[in-house]
């Protein structure tokens, strides 16, 4: 659910199911506080939808993520047509596991609109709108990193990489724009940066699940909120 930040009264809505061995095609529902009981605007999909977001900036656009790992999005004023304006397939290299969050990039002064998808696939991504279709840029590769502290069957102390985390969430620092966090499947949050080769920053462990959400605090820099399926809702300071 997210809502629109123009008309202060309308909020959007996306169904899918969750569970592998029962998935059905998808929808989008635009609802006013006015009339709750039937949405203004709705779009059918192929896919259940796991994730939508407004534009912050263009009222219309809403991107989509869905259960099959394709991303899209849709212009509510062409309700008639039913059909996305984007939609990323296969030759864009879309995710090939589903997308749980999506957020339009702020930042667009002067840039073609872009947004960001994470995936289970390991791959965080920022999609360019360009003129006939979606441009995939790689943001990162979540990459699973023993611990240096773990005993390997080789019995050698040294962390390397094998296989990439499973990506759920990820919310980008108000006050350091090329920061960002990223919850896992494994219920790790990296800290990660857009300008940095480093892969990780810093990597917080305390959750034992996946990790479902995490905030940035929007008064204060060092300061964020994670969710996790754990039934823990943790407070970090940096």
């Amino acid at each position: 659910m997210c809502w629109n930040p123009r008309y202060k009264d309308m909020f959007a809505v996306s169904y899918g199911s969750y569970e592998f061995l029962k998935q059905t095609s998808g929808l989008i529902c635009c609802f006013t506080i006015k009339n709750p009981t039937w949405p203004e605007y709705s779009f059918t999909t192929e896919s259940g939808v796991m994730s939508i977001d407004f534009h912050p900036n263009c009222p219309a656009l809403i991107a989509a993520g869905c259960y099959d790992g394709t991303v899209m999005v849709f212009d509510i004023r062409q309700k008639s047509t039913n059909k996305p304006i984007y939609q990323s397939t296969v030759r864009t290299n879309k995710h090939t596991d589903p997308v749980w969050q999506v957020r339009w990039d702020a930042d667009t002064e002067g840039k073609a609109l872009s947004f960001y998808s994470i995936s289970s696939d390991g791959r965080v991504t920022l999609w360019h709108l360009m003129k006939n279709k979606l441009e995939p840029e790689e943001v990162i590769k979540l990459k699973l990193v023993v611990d240096k502290e773990k005993e390997l069957s080789d019995s050698k102390k040294e962390p390397f990489v094998y296989g990439l985390a499973g990506g759920m969430c990820f919310d980008f620092n108000k006050y350091q724009p090329d920061l960002f966090l990223v919850g896992t499947e494994e219920g790790q949050i990296h800290l990660c940066s857009k300008s940095s080769q480093q892969l990780y920053l810093e990597t917080y462990k305390d959750h034992y699940l996946a990790v479902y959400a995490v905030k940035w605090n929007p008064y204060h820099p060092k300061t964020f909120l994670s969710c996790s399926a754990d039934w823990t809702i943790k407070m970090w300071i940096q």
